[in-house]
């Protein structure tokens, strides 16, 4: 699956972009020519988009990222889809939780932080956009346009700001609800990492990159959360999805095996039968007709 940080980092001549240690501003004009794509990162993004529109899928839920809002999307996997009229402009700012962990701690005492809301499970979550910060993102990109290097301490300030001013809006409580659960961990659990982007056909390297592990570490958390190997884990998480799919939706076979992480419709169908002792499509034939007689 493609990383959407790795893919900017290797090609600057497309996506322009300002870095400070792990943290990237980069600005481009989506070069996407397929429907969707399938991507990951293992760090989050706040996406702020110039022109255009871009639509994002996770979880079976759809978010539409225009000039009318601003999404921040939690590090892990997300499907993209090319809007049908028109390109898409946009700033990305990759920051780790480690990041916006300082930030947070940092100016605490400044922050709306009473009767936070429930912490969502939502991968992405939309920001509240004042003046100040729309002036802001526009601020941001005369700095792609300097001929010279920007100080590294210049555009780690940059970062700083854009957090503070995000975290002080007191609309943005879902998101201080999101980072202040974050410092109460040491590690994202890996139950939320591994719940929240099983339909995505990541390696087992990828998955340890995305929970912050070494692979030897990832494999012996897994272990001792599951009781189980992440790749039979993988299996049996995806095909109850898949199942679940079957059963309650039109898409195609090779819709549900590409939503549900399996690599192709073949590997799907052969899985799928091994443990159900039908294929996809009798399985759906079986479900329908048991519906209709209990109905």
């Amino acid at each position: 699956m493609i990383n959407s940080y790795d893919l900017m980092v290797a090609h600057p001549e497309t996506f322009r972009s300002l870095s400070v240690k792990d943290m990237l501003f980069v600005h481009y004009t989506c070069p996407q020519v397929e429907k969707q794509i399938n991507a990951w990162s293992e760090y989050n993004i706040i996406g702020f988009t110039l022109n255009g529109k871009k639509i994002y899928h996770q979880g079976g839920k759809t978010w539409i990222l225009s000039e009318d809002n601003t999404l921040f999307s939690k590090k892990g996997a997300f499907t993209q889809e090319k809007y049908k009229y028109g390109g898409w402009e946009v700033m990305a700012f990759y920051i780790p939780d480690e990041y916006l962990k300082k930030v947070f701690n940092e100016y605490r005492r400044f922050l709306p932080l009473k009767d936070l809301p429930e912490n969502t499970i939502d991968p992405m979550i939309e920001l509240a956009i004042d003046d100040r910060i729309r002036s802001y993102f526009f601020s941001i990109l005369t700095y792609f346009n300097h001929n010279g290097t920007s100080p590294e301490d210049l555009i780690e300030l940059k970062f700083r700001e854009l957090l503070f001013n995000i975290y002080s809006n007191p609309i943005n409580r879902m998101l201080l609800a999101y980072v202040s659960g974050l410092v109460d961990q040491y590690k994202t659990p890996l139950w939320q990492i591994m719940e929240s982007n099983f339909m995505f056909n990541l390696s087992i390297s990828e998955y340890s990159r995305l929970s912050q592990r070494s692979v030897s570490t990832f494999k012996r958390d897994f272990n001792s959360v599951y009781k189980t190997t992440p790749g039979k884990w993988l299996i049996n998480k995806r095909l109850g999805y898949a199942k679940d799919l079957l059963e309650s939706s039109m898409k195609s076979i090779n819709e549900i095996a590409y939503e549900s992480g399996f690599e192709n419709s073949s590997h799907f169908s052969r899985v799928f039968k091994e443990r159900f002792m039908m294929t996809p499509v009798q399985y759906r034939q079986h479900s329908n007709n048991s519906i209709r007689v209990n109905g």
